[in-house]
């Protein structure tokens, strides 16, 4: 007997006894394989493959395997895996083939392990081609007039036809859940999911995960189901995903979960995780613990972290914004992690908030008459004088290395000095974002703190802690629902992604009554 005739009879046997394990154990294709694979590409070479094929039994085969072995070993008589891009163009054709074999309702389960170990290879072959130019050079070249998906996008929109075939399967359960676990197919759904995420990523092509994680809060069994490995790697990427929208509260429940389950070995798994999961909590008023910096996996992330931390506490806006921009040995990692601006426009409120603070603290005198009911006031000249004193600070820093001072790195805009009415309008603004408790006097130039003898002193009742402020106001929002992450065993609840609401059917025209 052949090495081919060996091999199908194998695999044969393996779908009689409906092995799924044994068949993704031997239906491999990235290397470094087994001698035995290298005989049977040689092996190939000279038989007519299709007649091998057909010695499989058709009572254990279905169309679509059939068609699928036939591309496999056709893929090993003709593979060189020394011509990246033309084992990519190979792989993907076996990959949407295994997926079609997937497809069938009956027996598509078989081949669920396969599916899942050749799409991981078909994904790690596209990223490493996104390393090359030098390779896909060409295959950009050849454009037909369209705009051209990417190599990693349409590698991405294959993989995410296994995603679609294992969400929308139909079990014999309403919620694909079985003796606790997901039910059939199902249980591939963040498999594919986490594959898809990880290439849409890469790609920078975000926007497209949307439908993904709508699709996921309407069909996928609880999160809570799968291995730690799924969930981990998923909720790092939803909560990437909600951090680029904005939702930071929802994002810092995702990655602090992500954390918290992955497991303490994952070093740069850990790393990933806490870079979006700092940040966050910076934006949001939550420092981190000096225990969590001395982590292991927090090691290169103190030094770029903890001059924007100490900033951001001490209300220094000159420092702040030297730690963040182009002059900061950190700027280009910032940049290139996509967390920047999100650190530059949103914890600049929290800076200035700081000042604030730290302008009352410096000018504020307690009366000796401790009956009194004047509220305690901070002068906003005081702050103004402050805030110009970082903004010089700024523009010597920059006049020393001859340069102008970027609109973006002034405090105001650029050179631009700040006057009493900017600080109002800043003042005005943190109270109404309950960041500072009490009112701004248009005619005094003063803040007013309101209830300091009930809250236990004027910096306890004008300066709410940033974090329990803005974690009730965001848990008020969303009711404890993060939109893609199906937490529990009860109905489904349909949460949008986006800040859009579609009113039809259910608001009137205007003057309807």
């Amino acid at each position: 007997m052949g090495r081919t005739d060996e091999f199908l009879s194998s695999i044969s046997g393996f779908l009689r006894a409906k092995d799924a394990a044994q068949l993704q154990q031997w239906l491999v294709v990235e290397p470094p394989l087994a001698d035995a694979y290298a005989e049977l590409s040689r092996e190939l070479k000279t038989i007519d493959i299709e007649k091998a094929v057909d010695k499989i039994d058709n009572d254990d085969a279905w169309p679509g395997f059939i068609a699928f072995m036939n591309l496999y070993l056709d893929f090993f008589r003709r593979v060189d895996y020394g011509n990246l891009m033309e084992t990519h163009t190979q792989l993907s054709a076996l990959v949407n083939s295994c997926i079609t074999a997937m497809s069938n309702a009956s027996y598509g389960i078989l081949v669920l392990p396969t599916t899942i170990q050749l799409c991981t290879a078909l994904a790690t072959l596209a990223m490493t081609l996104d390393k090359r130019p030098d390779l896909t050079r060409r295959w950009r070249a050849a454009d037909d007039g369209e705009a051209r998906k990417t190599l990693v996008e349409g590698t991405a929109e294959s993989i995410q036809r296994a995603f679609t075939i294992c969400l929308t399967e139909r079990t014999s359960n309403r919620d694909g859940v079985k003796d606790g676990k997901p039910e059939g197919k199902k249980v591939g759904i963040y498999s594919f999911a986490n594959l898809v995420l990880k290439l849409l990523f890469r790609c920078q092509k975000t926007p497209l995960a949307e439908q993904l994680f709508t699709n996921i809060m309407q069909n996928s069994p609880p999160l809570a189901l799968y291995p730690a490995s799924h969930r981990v790697t998923y909720l790092y990427y939803l909560g990437r995903f909600l951090f680029s929208n904005t939702h930071f509260y929802k994002a810092h429940l995702c990655l602090q979960s992500a954390y918290t389950q992955c497991h303490a070995q994952c070093i740069n798994q850990r790393r990933n995780i806490l870079i979006y999961l700092i940040t966050t909590s910076l934006i949001l008023g939550r420092h981190p613990s000096p225990a969590l910096l001395a982590r292991p996996e927090a090691s290169t992330l103190l030094p770029k972290f903890a001059p924007v931390i100490a900033a951001m506490r001490t209300g220094n806006l000159a420092a702040y914004r030297h730690a963040l921009g182009p002059t900061s040995p950190n700027h280009a990692w910032f940049l290139r992690r996509g967390i920047l601006l999100p650190l530059l426009y949103r914890g600049d409120t929290l800076v200035w908030r700081s000042l604030a603070r730290r302008s009352f603290l410096l000018t504020y005198d307690a009366p000796a008459d401790t009956t009194t009911r004047k509220a305690p006031t901070l002068d906003l000249h005081a702050l103004l004088l402050a805030a110009q004193l970082c903004q010089r600070t700024l523009e010597a820093e920059a006049a020393r290395q001859g340069r102008k001072l970027q609109p973006s790195m002034g405090l105001i805009s650029g050179s631009l000095m700040p006057d009493i009415s900017d600080v109002e309008a800043i003042v005005a603004s943190l109270v109404a974002q309950d960041l500072l408790h009490g009112f701004v006097s248009h005619s005094l130039k003063r803040f007013a703190i309101l209830g300091a003898k009930q809250k236990g002193g004027p910096l306890a009742a004008g300066f709410p802690a940033p974090w329990g402020v803005m974690k009730a106001r965001a848990a008020t929002a969303t009711a404890g629902d993060v939109p893609g992450w199906v937490s529990g065993s009860g109905g489904k609840t349909q949460v949008r992604m986006g800040g859009v609401v579609n009113l039809s059917g259910i608001a009137r025209p205007v003057g309807s009554g």
